[in-house]
């Protein structure tokens, strides 16, 4: 057992009959490796001190031995539940079978819940294993005290307190109102368990609800039903922040089953019926008369070409005048991308008048109860925020908007609506990742510092995108540092080296280096790139990738090496599944997937022209996780951003062409 060093309480509230309820305070910042605390997500204010103590905050066990587990970030595929459920499993010593998830509803115990920047399990790894282990010493001291022995002399195994002594045993079920009744005892005197005797943690164990997304139990937004429920889609500007201008509902409303046609502020026009099919033909008869505002000649083309003259500009007036035999002048443009979750975007909200009762399925439910009082003008506590099961997320569900929406449509209907968005609606009205355009510029004779600007634009929404800045800028420097090494003669693993040291981006990538067979011949035709990158400075990752290209310019990835430290695994399976999900997202970024606009408008609109990498494209990847003590840290977004740098520099090192712009086209690859 290890002592727990960190200056902090436990609180308890229970009563008669409920069993043993935990709540406690969380650490006032997050613990994190090397010193690095992520920065907070963009537009939200990081966790700032302890939040305040609320009982039946985290942990309770009923008196037939269930333990309910209160999940404070939400489930969106990458398997925070089973993570949670897993750390509480091995401190509390549980039975697997008895512990149940579910979905806490914001609250200010729990601190900042934005699930973002990978952080679920870093931000939340003390605390549940602290409060576990609390829960099992006043399990075991409820025990001792009923046989009159000494605690020292028992030990949790199972569900069950057993002092072998005597030969008797009692189950979780049966201790928990006694030990509900007994003091807390200080954080600094709770013993963790050595992680040597860990039985869940570092296993490989399947995803909590796995046969609910296989049979289909599992339950979204889309399947919650209400007594006198309706629905409703909106009829929204096709240029973005545009706005209604006038319109005629006389069509619409001519629908069978079309029960109401209603603006709802800016976001557009409400077609409410009483079945989607009904919303969605209400909605194609709905004549709306824009004012497409000064969005309407915004094309994504030109803002490319405007970009880049600005970052010549600005780099010229930083450059200064030193002359050079060689100058590497490199654009890299990346353009705007969405999120394309497959759960397109969807709430149900049921105003009352005086209360109000949602079902957002969010990445920030705190953010939705904060804009549901702004809405509603209702106070927190008149207001119930339920968080279902998300069918994706990668950032898209920190924004709020569909929340709003869904209340605004519940107030002006009067009853319960499920708000949902098309495929279509999804991709064309998205808080895209945004259009960037990165000039470096390095002199090479004489040696000299780089010159950088990265360019945007933000006339179009938007939003964090999986791994947010992490993903241009590993593939900007990952494929720029390459660019260099070509330029100036080095090799592209030793001035690497140069630059990592003894670092754990170091060690991955040797790591990296030697899985891959780097320094052996690649097979005729094929070669290899290498990228490495420290996302949020927490996770380092290292890819290789091993490539040919056809004549006809078809690229075939033939392996992807992938090297992880992320401190200690949790759970090896998922974690290899956050790693393989981020090379998809991202390849799906180098392949095909791109928003344009053109006169204000997002071409692309379902998978037909928004492509993801499928089953039958995806390379064989091979994972590897460096073995490690340190504290977990993320994974969700840790794949992303080595994946572009490491593909583009194989294409280098193959044909000689270098690769700025994303996605790839078939003619950056035909031969000639």
């Amino acid at each position: 057992m290890t002592p727990v060093s960190r200056r902090n309480f436990l609180k308890i509230a229970g009563g008669a009959g409920t069993g043993l309820v935990l709540g406690f305070e969380l650490p006032a910042k997050p613990r994190a490796r090397a010193g690095f605390v992520p920065p907070p997500m963009p537009g939200y204010p990081a966790q700032e001190g302890g939040p305040t103590y609320e009982p039946n905050a985290y942990l309770e066990i009923a008196p037939d031995g269930t333990v309910t587990v209160q999940i404070f970030r939400s489930e969106m595929g990458q398997g925070v539940e089973t993570a949670f459920l897993m750390i509480v499993a091995d401190e509390l010593e549980a039975d697997w079978a008895k512990l149940a998830p579910v979905q806490a509803r914001p609250a200010s115990v729990y601190g900042n819940q934005v699930t973002a920047d990978s952080r679920s399990i870093s931000l939340s790894w003390d605390v549940l294993r602290a409060v576990a282990a609390a829960a099992r010493m006043m399990l075991i001291e409820a025990a001792a005290q009923q046989w009159g022995v000494d605690a020292a002399e028992c030990r949790a195994e199972t569900h069950t307190v057993v002092h072998e002594a005597s030969g008797q045993s009692l189950g979780y079920g049966e201790l928990a109102e006694a030990a509900a009744a007994l003091p807390v005892p200080g954080m600094d005197a709770v013993t963790l368990k050595d992680p040597a005797d860990f039985k869940f943690i570092g296993q490989r164990m399947g995803q909590f609800d796995n046969p609910d997304f296989v049979t289909g139990a599992a339950h979204y937004c889309s399947d919650i039903r209400l007594d006198g429920m309706l629905y409703a889609t909106i009829a929204r500007c096709p240029v973005f922040r545009g706005t209604v201008a006038r319109y005629d509902d006389s069509a619409a409303l001519a629908v069978e089953g079309v029960q109401q046609v209603a603006q709802v502020g800016n976001y557009g026009v409400a077609v409410i019926a009483d079945s989607t099919w009904a919303a969605l033909k209400g909605r194609e008869a709905l004549e709306v008369t824009w004012d497409e505002g000064e969005n309407a000649t915004f094309n994504s083309e030109d803002v490319f070409a405007a970009l880049a003259e600005r970052a010549h500009a600005e780099v010229q007036e930083m450059d200064d005048g030193t002359p050079a035999n060689v100058i590497i002048d490199a654009g890299y443009m990346v353009p705007y991308l969405a999120h394309a979750s497959m759960e397109p975007m969807c709430c149900v909200a049921h105003y009352t008048g005086d209360a109000l009762e949602l079902w957002a399925p969010t990445q920030h439910r705190q953010d939705v109860l904060g804009r549901a009082a702004e809405t509603s003008g209702l106070g927190h506590d008149r207001i119930t925020v339920h968080v279902p099961l998300l069918g994706g997320g990668f950032g898209r569900r920190v924004e709020s908007d569909f929340a709003v929406e869904a209340i605004l449509v519940s107030m002006a209907a009067n009853a319960p609506i499920k708000l949902f968005w098309s495929r279509e609606d999804d991709i064309q009205h998205d808080y895209y990742h945004p259009l960037t355009y990165h000039l470096k510029y390095k002199k090479l004779d004489p040696e000299s510092g780089s010159l950088d600007s990265r360019q945007r634009v933000d006339n179009i929404p938007t939003g964090p995108w999986r791994s947010v800045d992490n993903f241009p800028d590993a593939l900007v420097n990952e494929c720029f540092q390459d660019e260099v090494a070509h330029g100036a003669g080095y090799d592209l693993i030793e001035n690497r080296r140069w630059g990592y040291g003894d670092t754990p981006r170091g060690a991955v990538m040797e790591r990296a280096v030697e899985l891959s067979g780097w320094n052996d011949p690649a097979p005729d035709g094929h070669a290899r790139g290498i990228a490495v990158h420290s996302t949020f400075g927490v996770t380092h990752v290292a890819q290789v990738h091993e490539v040919s290209v056809a004549d006809d310019g078809t690229l075939t990835i033939h392996r992807i090496v992938c090297v992880v430290d992320c401190g200690r695994v949790i759970n090896p399976d998922m974690a290899e599944a956050q790693i393989e999900g981020g090379i998809v997202f991202a390849l799906s970024a180098a392949l095909g997937s791109e928003i344009t606009i053109e006169n204000g408008r997002a071409v692309q609109s379902n998978f037909h022209n928004y492509p993801i990498v499928r089953f039958d494209e995806m390379p064989p990847i091979e994972i590897t996780f460096m073995e490690s003590d340190e504290p977990p840290q993320g994974l969700g977004e840790m794949g992303v951003p080595t994946t572009v740098p490491a593909l583009l520099n194989a294409i280098y090192n193959l044909t000689g062409k270098r690769i700025r712009r994303i996605p790839i086209r078939a003619e950056d690859l035909r031969a000639g």
